[in-house]
């Protein structure tokens, strides 16, 4: 996809709109809309948003993607001002395995990249599970302060309440100190260390540039895994990306023992932005076809064959979860699409999906290197 031909704030939010209702990310509101009548008056931010999503998981026990943006970030990237700043944030809520990360990381890049940004690397590290965590702060709380005397002035006064926070010191002498101390992820636990284990792998799969920063540890939501994008340049609009798993986050904030789920934020400069501009809708364009994926292999996979609908421009529906066929066929019958593509383990590993005309049931399989000449033969 090319990028958008007018590169101003409004435009960003209507672009990141539209690549993140590809990968099955729908607006806030329309979450909103359909939890509780009145909706919340003024722009969400990252607590309110999340606080929609989490109650829609309730009610609903199925997972959440949603989109928003806001003229108030309220976690801003390092040296900028509020007043300068915009943010449209993504939210994958109810999802506890490594999917979410790798959908949203997905999600993140291609509304980056197709802007016509270039990210030079994904930072990410763990903290793990509240156990792991406090191990880490431990150990860490211990080897600062042996090391106290090294440490800005502002530094050694936070080492009892809050160790983490010196990760946030910019001072060249502190940043050596943590470089040298304990790894989180020398603490993680068994659980925790296979779950990044399998994000990493994933990334990696997916051909995105990453790199492990022991230095990137989150701020006070507590990230289980946090991460960043970097850009290769400076960009007119986009500043940056942030984000990570939010499980004792929502927990605490939902009161919910199982709360899970992975939150990120793209932040851009918001100069000449009207608030009408924030309203970050659905994409008017309404989808003929649905794409069924059963299994994490084909749901992996299945992003390759989103990215060629985005390419082709037709815009596709889906359900994050891969785990059964009935209630994504049901899904499909219900909004009335006129073709669904159907990607199971076999068709993974074959690389192939089978379409099939909800008009007269007819089916076809398709191989992937042919999708994008099939996709100009449908009729939708």
């Amino acid at each position: 996809m090319s990028a958008p031909q007018q590169l101003s704030p409004a435009t960003f939010v209507r672009h990141a709109s539209d690549v993140a209702s590809f990968y099955g990310f729908r607006p806030l509101r329309e979450v909103e809309r359909e939890l509780i009548p009145k909706r919340t008056k003024g722009l969400h931010n990252f607590a309110t948003s999340l606080d929609v999503c989490t109650t829609r998981v309730t009610a609903s026990k199925e997972p959440v993607l949603a989109y928003y943006a806001s003229a108030t970030p309220s976690h801003l990237p390092s040296g900028t001002q509020a007043r300068d700043v915009g943010e449209f944030g993504l939210h994958v809520v109810g999802a506890s395995e490594s999917l979410g990360e790798i959908l949203l990381l997905k999600t993140l890049f291609s509304i980056m990249t197709e802007w016509g940004t270039t990210v030079s690397r994904v930072r990410m590290n763990a903290l793990g599970d509240r156990d792991s965590k406090l191990r880490f702060e431990r150990e860490l709380t211990t080897y600062l302060r042996k090391h106290v005397q090294t440490l800005d002035v502002s530094c050694r006064k936070s080492i009892g309440e809050s160790p983490l926070s010196t990760y946030v010191c910019e001072n060249e002498t502190c940043r050596e100190l943590l470089a040298d101390g304990p790894r989180a992820m020398s603490f993680l636990s068994e659980k925790s260390r296979g779950h990044f284990r399998e994000v990493l792998e994933y990334v990696e799969s997916l051909g995105l540039p990453y790199e492990v920063d022991d230095l990137l540890v989150g701020d006070e939501r507590e990230q289980r895994i946090v991460f960043a994008l970097d850009l290769e340049d400076a960009d007119a609009t986009v500043l940056g990306s942030t984000g990570g798993r939010y499980d004792e986050y929502i927990r605490k904030s939902s009161n919910r023992k199982d709360g899970a789920g992975v939150s990120a934020s793209i932040f851009f400069r918001k100069k000449g932005m009207s608030r009408t501009s924030f309203a970050a809708t659905a994409p008017s364009k309404r989808p003929k076809i649905y794409f069924v994926q059963l299994g994490l292999r084909a749901k992996l996979q299945g992003l390759t064959v989103v990215d060629m609908f985005r390419e082709a421009q037709m815009p596709i529906s889906q359900s994050f979860d891969p785990s059964s066929l009935g209630p994504q066929l049901q899904n499909a019958r219900d909004q009335g699409v006129s073709h669904v593509l159907i990607m199971g383990q076999r068709e993974a590993l074959d690389g192939t999906v089978i379409v099939r005309s909800t008009t007269n049931s007819s089916q076809q399989i398709v191989h992937l290197t042919a999708l994008p000449r099939f996709l100009k033969t449908l009729k939708v």
